[in-house]
């Protein structure tokens, strides 16, 4: 008898265990993504705010759209996305038949001729900003400042990478120290009246980035990238970065509570939406960002900057 019952003591442990290992398994599908789904059930207990993604990538991949639109309307998401020329008539068409998801951005390349005149196509056709990457001279340098004046001009938001860039194999004329957040508070000061939004915060340099913008009342920066990654571990650091609580001695007057110089972002495929939205949470429950904070940082910013009503 009681080699019977230790045995059914050990398949009913057994089972217990099975049954924790499912649901942590299926905990973790989950925070890999959504699939275009809607929301599940621990993600819908999160309270509903309206989110603008102003940083995705077009994807000339045939069902990109429909799997943005279908991931992003559920959750009441509009997405900024960052459009090569090449891209121009599909995120066009796009955005006039989606109008309460896509955001149309151009992107254009800092040190090509045909930039201005690439600016001015995208502003006719309703684009709302421009994103740029990799130029062979510092973000700063003179010699871009006719293309940010057009910007400018355009009332073009200009979403600029900042930090640490990929590799490829063959050779490059840029760098990671072309692309440094300080440049672009000499940018700010140059053009006053343009939004300005630097991309990942620029990572390594978190605290160069936070202070420019602490000083620079239109620029905002994204935490896209690997940083909610590697400083999964230690996420209140980031308090340290953005440490202030609005206009302080030695500051500007104008200064806002430090969190909310940061703006949404994914910089991912469309399908990990929510993923990114919980790295962002865990990252603001850390460092105890409040809730009327964490609705401009997810999209009352972006839309106030672009003149999008608010969704409910």
């Amino acid at each position: 008898m009681g080699e019977g019952y230790a045995r059914r003591e050990f398949l009913k442990f057994a089972v217990m265990a099975a049954g924790v290992r499912v649901e942590r398994a299926t905990a973790a599908a989950r925070e890999r993504g959504s699939g275009g789904q809607a929301p599940t059930a621990s993600q819908s207990q999160r309270p509903r705010r309206f989110l603008i993604d102003s940083h995705q990538h077009f994807n000339r991949a045939p069902g990109y759209f429909d799997t943005l639109v279908s991931t992003y309307r559920p959750r009441n998401a509009m997405a900024c996305v960052l459009t090569p020329m090449a891209g121009f008539e599909a995120t066009k068409k796009a955005a006039a038949a989606h109008p309460d998801v896509v955001v149309p951005y151009g992107r254009i390349n800092v040190d090509d001729t045909a930039a201005p005149e690439e600016i001015a196509r995208f502003a006719d056709a309703g684009f709302k900003g421009i994103k740029m990457h990799s130029p062979r001279r510092n973000w700063d340098d003179p010699q871009y400042f006719h293309l940010y004046a057009q910007l400018q001009q355009r009332r073009l938001v200009a979403l600029f990478h900042t930090g640490i860039a990929s590799h490829s194999d063959t050779p490059q004329d840029t760098s990671m120290a072309r692309m440094r957040p300080s440049y672009l508070d000499t940018i700010a000061r140059a053009f006053p009246e343009l939004y300005i939004q630097g991309a990942h915060l620029g990572n390594p340099w978190y605290d160069e980035a936070a202070e420019a913008a602490r000083w620079d009342p239109r620029l905002y920066f994204d935490l896209t990238g690997s940083s909610l990654i590697k400083k999964t571990k230690n996420l209140a650091v980031f308090k340290e970065y953005l440490w202030w609580e609005g206009p302080t001695a030695h500051s500007s007057p104008h200064a806002v509570y430090a969190f909310e110089k940061l703006v949404f972002g994914t910089d991912e495929a469309p399908e990990n939406l929510d993923t990114v939205v919980g790295r962002y949470e865990a990252m603001l429950d850390a460092c105890g960002v409040p809730e009327a904070s964490r609705r401009k940082i997810y999209g009352e910013t972006m839309a106030r900057i672009l003149g999008i009503p608010v969704r409910a």
